[in-house]
């Protein structure tokens, strides 16, 4: 369902919903589910009627009941046994529990591993700008990431550990965006790719657009291919580990000798990679569907075969 009609205005159910929240007491019930779901270690967990008045501090039955009115069919599931959370309702917990309703915090700057592929120095730092998370290069300051940095990930966490945190939580994306799916809200994802020229260094990315939630995400297009199981394996014999090694630290990888990429057109695309290491070299090519191809080299032929 679209919360916006053609012309861009809000869809009533979308309105009412929200307004269903705005009264202490059934933010309460649905904190009081949440919190027996908690201590029982189980999701769905039923409550009767009674056990969960009696969570609540609510002055009579009758105002309870019309309190639950407003909750059950998008936030509570009534069943024969009492009242259980929806998915919605689960949500809404989360969201306000993780802080997503609060400025998002700062962080020092850190030190990250990784070679700027635009100065080619190792002088990566990791911090928080305009309420995201960057990675930037202090020689040219170019910034190289920038993703976006909900409170909850700073929670309990240093300036080292929150860089390690979205080092992992940007590997999940990508997986998300190359099979088509919104990292934001899981709805499908159409993909395309892009390119870009700065300073006559080229590159292309992979951009991920999301329909329902609007949700457009950036990524380098070697991430699809350095997720292939091909490149995996070719990776790990250079003692790099995906998803263990962020991405940031691939980007002057991308960009140096070792690796090539090819895009000979971006409308139908037609791209080639090649990953060297040694005497050892893995190609493989991407089509308009974006899929990963491993191209089989032919075997060299030796001067005495052709005798």
């Amino acid at each position: 369902m679209n919360s916006t009609d053609e012309d861009g205005h809000i869809d009533p159910v979308v309105s009412d919903a929200i307004d269903a929240l705005g009264n202490d007491h059934r933010l309460e019930i649905l904190f009081a589910l949440a919190d027996r779901e908690w201590e029982v270690q189980e999701n769905g967990h039923v409550m009767s009627f009674t056990d969960l008045y009696d969570a609540v501090d609510v002055d009579s039955t009758s105002q309870f009941s019309y309190h639950l009115k407003h909750l059950v069919g998008q936030f509570l599931e009534e069943t024969p046994d009492g009242y259980r959370l929806t998915y919605t309702g689960e949500k809404i917990v989360r969201t306000i529990r993780s802080g997503l309703y609060e400025s998002t915090p700062t962080f020092e700057a850190v030190d990250v591993a990784g070679l700027c592929p635009f100065c080619r120095k190792s002088t990566l730092v990791a911090d928080s700008s305009d309420e995201r998370f960057v990675v930037r290069c202090t020689a040219c300051d170019s910034t190289l990431l920038a993703d976006a940095f909900p409170r909850s990930q700073a929670a309990h966490r240093s300036p080292s550990e929150i860089a390690e945190s979205f080092g992992y939580r940007i590997w999940s994306a990508a997986v998300a965006v190359q099979g088509g799916v919104c990292p934001e809200c899981y709805a499908p994802a159409d993909a395309a790719v892009d390119s870009h020229d700065r300073d006559g260094l080229v590159f292309h990315t992979v951009v991920s657009t999301c329909d329902e939630c609007r949700m457009v995400y950036n990524i380098p297009v070697e991430v699809l291919v350095a997720l292939h199981p091909a490149a995996i394996e070719f990776l790990w014999r250079q003692r790099i580990s995906i998803p263990e090694t962020p991405l940031w630290e691939l980007f002057g990888y991308f960009t140096g000798d070792d690796w090539t990429t090819d895009v000979r057109s971006i409308s139908p695309l037609e791209a080639r990679f090649e990953l060297s290491c040694g005497d050892e070299t893995l190609v493989l090519e991407m089509g308009d569907d974006l899929e990963v191809t491993p191209v089989a080299e032919p075997p060299e032929i030796s001067p005495e075969s052709n005798k």
